[in-house]
């Protein structure tokens, strides 16, 4: 089984539709979106940002899609994500012996994004999600990276993930973690002990990745 990643939309409906003609001609089923649907310039007016919400879910109308929010995101997302019947935030869904399970929206900014929380929350949440797993392979997707790993990094050389993700991660160890949010660490991968990080990168860049769910858990990052 594959699943195509995309994130960080951003509103770039050129790209987004470049990509479901991939998504046709190489017949994916499953897409999985991580999150920052809108433009930079309407994601804080709630109407035009969801609007955009809905473009993107009407785009893949005939795929079975999931998705989490990001920091770009309102709150008001969840309720179209379970209009449309995708929202995987807080929530898991089990394919064969693989849990994936999601929570979106990140860690505090400069940029007092709409989907931001705290840290505890973010640990608690996660913790409570994984907890509750019993398949032989998990997989988390997040919109936020873990801190201090190849996937955080700014252009500055900062690292700014969330702790709270890579402490859970460091608990639990699941197969691999898909994540975004860092643009300029987009397309790079890293691991916490046995866990696979991959930071899809933004659409808008033209990146994605594939999620494949077979006896072992790959992901395989590219371009458009």
């Amino acid at each position: 089984m594959k699943i195509l990643c995309i994130a960080d939309i951003h509103g770039n409906r050129e790209m987004l539709l470049e990509l479901r003609k991939h998504a046709d001609d190489n017949a994916f089923k499953h897409i999985l979106i991580l999150g920052d649907f809108p433009s930079y310039h309407s994601f804080r007016d709630s109407g035009k940002s969801l609007e955009e919400v809905r473009f993107v879910l009407d785009s893949f109308v005939d795929f079975d899609v999931l998705a989490i929010p990001g920091n770009c995101d309102q709150p008001a997302i969840l309720d179209v994500f379970e209009e449309y019947g995708v929202n995987l935030h807080g929530k898991s869904v089990v394919f064969d012996n693989t849990t994936l399970l999601g929570f979106g929206g990140s860690s505090p900014t400069p940029f007092n994004s709409p989907f931001e929380m705290g840290e505890e929350v973010i640990y608690e949440r996660l913790e409570g999600l994984l907890d509750g797993v019993t398949n032989d392979k998990v997989v988390v997707a997040v919109h936020n990276p873990p801190y201090n790993t190849r996937c955080d990094v700014r252009s500055s050389g900062e690292h700014v993930g969330s702790k709270a993700v890579r402490a859970v991660i460091e608990k639990f160890q699941p197969d691999a973690l898909l994540c975004s949010h860092i643009h300029e660490s987009g397309g790079s991968s890293d691991t916490i002990g046995k866990t696979r990080i991959a930071n899809i990168g933004s659409l808008s860049n033209r990146r994605m990745g594939v999620l494949q769910l077979d006896d072992n858990v790959t992901i395989d990052l590219g371009v458009l």
